[in-house]
């Protein structure tokens, strides 16, 4: 017992010998050398559908996009007025038929076509999930409350609940 203890001890030694010859023999420029540049960096990820932006111009885009919204919410209140006056112009026959989409979070394609279908805005709901999944709307839906009418097309549904 006492010799398969001490041989045990002998290849422990050996291996940490040998582990520890092996890293001091180890190149540090080579570990080095893995690092990227900036612009390394900044191809590869543009190559994987990455955009690489600095903090100023991310500031500059946000401001853009708060005040397009803003633009958007005030033009969309004026057509929604506008609607309104129509369809009280119109008569009962060709009434127009509005829906509050109302997208809350988890919810999915298949969630929102069903609830469009289901409101007589949209006519095939499945149709609909397949235009949002092909067309990659599916991506970038937006959680919130949206107007909608059943004289839309699936584009103008579609950039309405995408923002």
């Amino acid at each position: 017992m006492k010799h398969t203890l001490r041989a045990f001890a002998l290849g422990l030694l050996t291996a940490t010998s040998l582990l520890a010859f092996a890293y001091s023999q180890q190149d540090l420029n080579e570990a080095k050398a893995t690092e990227l540049s900036k612009e390394d960096a900044k191809a590869l990820l543009k190559e994987k559908g990455y955009v690489v932006l600095t903090e100023n111009k991310w500031t500059k885009l946000t401001e853009e996009a708060s005040s397009v919204k803003e633009t958007n919410t005030n033009t969309q209140d004026k057509e929604e007025t506008d609607q309104k006056a129509t369809q009280d112009d119109t008569s009962e026959s060709s009434k127009v038929n509005a829906y509050k989409l109302s997208i809350q979070e988890g919810m999915v394609p298949e969630d929102i076509s069903q609830a469009l279908a289901e409101n007589n805005i949209i006519e095939d709901a499945e149709a609909f999930r397949q235009y949002l999944t092909e067309n990659e709307f599916s991506r970038y839906i937006q959680i919130g409350e949206y107007t909608v009418v059943d004289q839309m097309s699936f584009l103008e549904i579609a950039k309405i609940i995408t923002r």
